[in-house]
């Protein structure tokens, strides 16, 4: 696959203070090969995109960041986890995590929150792709939970994602999130506002994870990142976290 003619993909710049064996990346869509709604770095080849341009925009995170393998999954807003011990892409699931050296974890986002993690001594790498649903069924609490390490000891980037501004819910999504009203506001229009990121972080507190940087960034109103709820049909992008060679 010739790559050579396109630039980089570009990165969201954010500081996570993680060990040096660990690198991420969180995507933009500002360089890429997709066009038209899914311009320009879209990741999924399953919101209609053009096979190629998705294979060539995979290609190229790979070769600039000398990945050898991205471990993807099919995301169904579950509270499936998994643990990656061979290479393949993660049918069904919405959590991956690994010790494993050659393989990255990718969770592919257009407003849900991309989470990434990693560990004191950067021996575990692992991601979650958390929505409305994820939360309400614990999926935060059981990939914690599945990893026996000390919870004091992750290290937890929150990603771009929807604002509470922008994240309208109806009265049957308020009702399921009783311990949490504190985190919605009821707007003009007789629904509400979530703010899934801080009930995200706020179960994260409740676990004793207390390193955890929060990206403040809303992908509805920056348009360098993909948004459903902006655009309906659009792309995703795609957040990274692997052990550096």
């Amino acid at each position: 696959m010739h790559l050579k003619k396109i630039k980089m993909i570009k990165k969201y710049n954010i500081t996570w203070d993680i060990p040096k064996n660990i690198s991420f990346f969180i995507s933009l869509n500002e360089k890429g090969f997709s066009k038209d709604k899914y311009r320009s770095a879209n990741f999924s080849y399953s919101v209609g995109d053009n096979y190629y341009a998705v294979s060539k925009n995979i290609e190229t995170i790979k070769r600039d960041n000398k990945i050898s393998n991205i471990a993807f999954m099919n995301q169904t807003h579950s509270n499936k986890i998994k643990k990656i011990i061979y290479f393949k892409n993660y049918n069904n699931s919405d959590a991956i995590y690994t010790n494993r050296q050659n393989i990255a974890c990718a969770v592919l986002t257009a407003d849900c929150i991309p989470i990434l993690v990693t560990n004191l001594s950067g021996s575990l790498i692992g991601c979650i792709h958390v929505g409305w649903r994820g939360l309400k069924l614990n999926i935060i609490q059981k990939f914690f939970n599945s990893i026996q390490e000390d919870n004091s000891n992750f290290k937890v980037l929150i990603g771009p994602c929807i604002s509470q501004r922008r994240y309208e819910v109806d009265d049957v999504v308020y009702k399921e999130f009783s311990e949490y009203r504190k985190f919605f506001c009821k707007n003009n229009d007789g629904k509400y506002n979530m703010d899934i990121r801080l009930i995200a972080h706020d179960i994260m507190s409740q676990l004793g994870i207390t390193d955890v940087t929060i990206s403040p960034k809303c992908t509805y109103d920056d348009k360098r990142f993909y948004s459903y709820r902006r655009n309906k049909i659009t792309g995703r992008f795609v957040s990274l976290i692997w052990f550096k060679k």
